[in-house]
């Protein structure tokens, strides 16, 4: 009997125990309402501006709008007036992310710039449609641009003279045809002909191009299909033609990295380092190539 009771007694005392166990335990949440703690995170929301490099302008305008569809709530907008002035611009605070066709320059990185590649691209020096000249060596363009050679005779074309077309110093791509030609053949003292034409975008400079006889000029490489639809060519420089392989080779001589660029280092979490990782995805690196750039390796 004792023995009975106790076995009573005990299941009375786990009975008891569960009771209490059930009541102290946290609710759980019904389905389609789900606790705090398992919620995902919101979705990106407010304005965000973005600036810099006219040559970058196409990726970064495709890029927002195929961005904006993964976060419709977030409205992303992108000026272009040039790849210092959007560095600048981040550096004060004007942009939280801009794009730059050249080098970052050690006084902005020391100022806080910071630099992530997306992609590869080159400069193609182009010249008008009748120009009959072909070919040019890294140091005949490095001096026509100097002016040290005025007429197309002194590079083996006919006698005329070379109306040259450069970009204004606000340009990333003025600064890489600097450092990559200029400055690579003549020295870091090498200056630019004085009487060139200056144009604000590389759009112009193929228009000034393709409709002045005996120009030339020089352009990234996601505009070469305008080129040749505006009537102007490109020339090979060193002998070498300017192709994907050979820029992605290192072999052509005028080629340079392209970056997004960030006050400091990318925070996670932020919309800036995610459009800079949906620039670096799979998806992000098609559009560059469909924008007439070179995807990274």
């Amino acid at each position: 009997m004792k023995r009975y009771l106790w076995v009573v007694s005990l299941l009375l005392v786990f009975v008891l125990g569960g009771l209490l166990i059930a009541g102290c335990a946290p609710q759980q949440a019904e389905e389609g309402d789900p606790l705090e703690d398992e919620q995902e995170p919101a979705g990106f929301t407010g304005n965000y501006k973005f600036g810099g490099s006219t040559a970058l302008e196409p990726i970064f305008t495709s890029a927002i709008e195929a961005f904006q569809d993964l976060h419709p709530e977030a409205r992303l907008s992108y000026d272009a007036p040039g790849s210092t002035v959007g560095i600048q611009g981040v550096i004060d605070g004007v942009y939280t992310l801009a794009g730059a066709s050249r080098d970052i320059r050690e006084e902005e990185i020391t100022a806080g710039a910071f630099g992530i590649q997306i992609a590869l691209d080159s400069l193609a020096v182009i010249v008008h449609g009748e120009v009959g000249v072909d070919s040019l060596s890294l140091e005949q363009v490095a001096r026509i641009f100097a002016g040290e050679y005025e007429n197309w005779a002194d590079v083996g074309g006919a006698n005329a003279p070379i109306v040259v077309v450069n970009r204004d110093e606000a340009s990333g791509t003025f600064g890489a045809f600097q450092d990559l030609v200029m400055e690579e053949v003549l020295g870091d003292e090498a200056e630019f002909r004085a009487d060139a034409m200056v144009v604000a975008s590389a759009g112009e400079v193929v228009t000034k191009v393709a409709g002045t006889p005996n120009t030339i000029g020089y352009v990234g490489f996601g505009h070469l299909d305008r080129v040749r639809e505006a009537g102007a060519k490109y020339i090979l420089v060193d002998e070498i033609e300017m192709t994907m392989e050979a820029v992605r080779a290192g072999e052509y001589p005028i080629s340079r990295r392209v970056y997004a660029v960030h006050k400091g280092e990318l925070v996670e979490g932020t919309l800036e380092k995610a459009f800079v990782d949906f620039l670096l995805s799979a998806e992000g690196q098609e559009i560059i190539e469909e924008e007439g750039f070179i995807k990274l390796p």
